[in-house]
């Protein structure tokens, strides 16, 4: 059995007009915030390649995987695994639209929007016993679009296919999708690994996305000329359950926005989701303030404790 811990971060893009709150005032008390908290893995939202670069020399001891969206770069989402604990086993990006193999926007979303996915495995400690292979484990950060309900909707229907796919590990260790199979088939001696899901899903608890990934029927059918991928929206198998409403312990504010200043009440749009096969032990949004006295984003970072 492994613990580990998760902490997923919109640190907001590096926004010229943010004034006396714009990333070189904020980008050490992001990653005080990580240091402090020392997650096993760290998941970004929203930074540009320069803020990247500033994430990767502040924090040397994670490494940080993953693209931006677009062909020249733009924003990403990273997700950082500290490499004296964890050992990546393989990672990738794909694109939240009908083509996500490619970078491609669909859905009427304002922007392009990815996943960020890294199988990892524990490291065998010198002189301990070799890590267990029921140790390893998938984890996908995303950022669903701010704009456009239905690329939310249809985001979150992609993730609950492509989710289990990632996690099938053939016994040679390698996923459904190294191995040439099609979406949805299974492979020969398959077995799916734990499953951790991350991100800022712009969407509250109880809204359409979040009841699809956690396999609830949405409150309202889609609206004329919505497509879904394959499945039903209610269907439980290979549904996620949200790690804040079952984690045996909670703590910290309600919602996930600030101002900088304040907290902005009941938006907790920042989420973790597991699969059914890993257990929460606590979840907490952490509101630690910089040396400033401010928020170092305008997104609270959100930390679960899991157990594998």
């Amino acid at each position: 059995m492994s613990r580990i811990r998760v902490l997923s971060y919109n640190v907001r893009y590096d926004n010229r007009h943010d004034g006396h709150d714009a990333w070189h005032a904020r980008r050490d008390g992001v990653a005080d915030a990580v240091r402090f908290h020392r997650p096993d893995v760290v998941a970004f939202q929203e930074p540009l390649p320069g803020q990247r670069a500033d994430l990767r020399e502040r924090l040397p001891e994670y490494d940080l995987l993953g693209r931006g969206r677009k062909d020249d770069g733009g924003e990403g989402c990273p997700i950082g695994v500290r490499t004296d604990r964890w050992r990546v086993v393989d990672h990738g990006t794909f694109w939240l639209s009908k083509t996500p193999a490619d970078p491609s926007t669909d859905w009427d979303a304002a922007h392009p929007r990815i996943a960020t996915w890294v199988r990892i495995r524990p490291r065998d400690r010198v002189g301990g016993p070799t890590a267990p292979a029921d140790s390893s484990l998938l984890v996908v950060n995303t950022h669903f679009d701010h704009v456009s309900a239905r690329a939310r909707r249809e985001s979150a229907r992609l993730l609950r296919e492509r989710i289990p796919e990632l996690a099938a590990v053939s016994e040679q260790g390698r996923s459904a999708d190294a191995v040439g199979g099609s979406p949805g088939e299974s492979i020969h001696g398959a077995e799916r690994l734990p499953r951790v899901l991350v991100g800022d899903l712009n969407c509250t608890p109880g809204s359409d996305p979040h009841r699809i990934l956690t396999g609830n029927p949405p409150k309202a059918d889609d609206g004329p000329g919505d497509e879904t991928s394959g499945g039903s929206d209610h269907d439980t198998k290979d549904a996620l359950r949200d790690a804040a409403a079952t984690a045996d312990v909670r703590h910290g504010p309600r919602t996930s926005l600030t101002d900088f200043s304040r907290l902005i009440d009941n938006r907790r749009i920042d989420h973790v989701f597991v699969s059914s096969d890993v257990e929460t032990e606590a979840f907490a949004t952490l509101a630690d303030r910089d040396d400033r006295g401010r928020y170092p984003s305008d997104h609270l970072p959100v930390f679960a404790r899991l157990r594998l």
